[in-house]
């Protein structure tokens, strides 16, 4: 490639946790990849699909470790920590593309109505690597 040809860069995310510090941190790097000119995907996957389930996209439960989860919820009240469903928008805002993966919505009972509308639609984990993840660096939390 030469010096007068851009390359686009994409990031492909597969989100597999519902802790909430690691779906904030894997969002930063998507929300900053993009608004860097970057072209971001992400996939949420058995655990992360969780995160995409209207309602409980800001929660703090178990699904946290409770040595950090008292901390969240003081960052989060002091406006120090972003909010999952304000990072979803925004990265669709900066045009990134956000996935359900079927087979995680299968194994909690979700249908595409339980989403949030921060969902860009459904994706097999194999047409997100042979199509959006092609050439893109991936990254798994």
């Amino acid at each position: 490639m030469s010096n007068h040809q851009t390359r686009i860069q994409k990031k492909a995310l597969i989100i597999n946790t519902a802790s909430y510090e690691r779906v904030v941190s894997a969002l930063n790097l998507a929300t900053v990849s993009s608004a860097l000119g970057e072209t971001v995907y992400v996939l949420f996957s058995y655990g992360g699909i969780l995160r995409l389930r209207k309602g409980f996209e800001d929660e703090v439960g178990e699904e946290t470790d409770e040595s950090i989860r008292k901390e969240i919820h003081k960052r989060r009240r002091k406006n120090g920590l972003p909010k999952i469903s304000e990072q979803l928008k925004l990265l669709r805002s900066l045009g990134g593309k956000i996935y359900a993966c079927p087979a995680a919505m299968a194994f909690h009972n979700l249908t595409m109505d339980e989403l949030t509308d921060n969902t860009d639609g459904v994706r097999g984990l194999a047409s997100f690597l042979t199509e959006d993840a092609k050439d893109a660096t991936i990254i798994y939390v």
